[in-house]
């Protein structure tokens, strides 16, 4: 799957990663924590989610650790399904369906209202 398609399929996959993240957090974390951690997480993923500062430039271990995390294979998704001539790795693909299926299935689980 390349090109549009791949994007969009990239996109929904995010969408439910990030709101299942989000979810979970708000579902078991005290409001103002939530909050705290929601921010905490947005720098953390923006650092090291190759957007701003590439894969390639992060150190050995902290790239490694990236690729695990959402937003890595997010953007390793967007960003070469709309490269001409790009390609997407399949460890993209792999980490983002994950993130996809168990972050709404933990807050499912484990959401709780105050």
């Amino acid at each position: 799957m390349s090109g549009w398609a791949a994007a969009i399929a990239g996109a929904l996959l995010g969408t439910a990663a990030f709101s299942g993240l989000g979810l979970l957090m708000a579902g078991t974390l005290p409001g103002l924590a939530t909050l705290a951690a929601a921010n905490g997480l947005y720098l953390i993923l923006l650092l090291t989610g190759g957007m701003i500062i590439p894969l390639s430039e992060l150190p050995g271990p902290l790239a490694a650790v990236a690729k695990l995390l959402p937003a890595a294979p997010l953007a390793e998704i967007i960003i070469g399904s709309l490269t001409v001539g790009g390609s997407v790795a399949s460890w993209a693909w792999v980490s983002l369906t994950c993130w996809a299926v168990i972050a709404p299935l933990g807050a499912a689980l484990l959401f709780r209202w105050e």
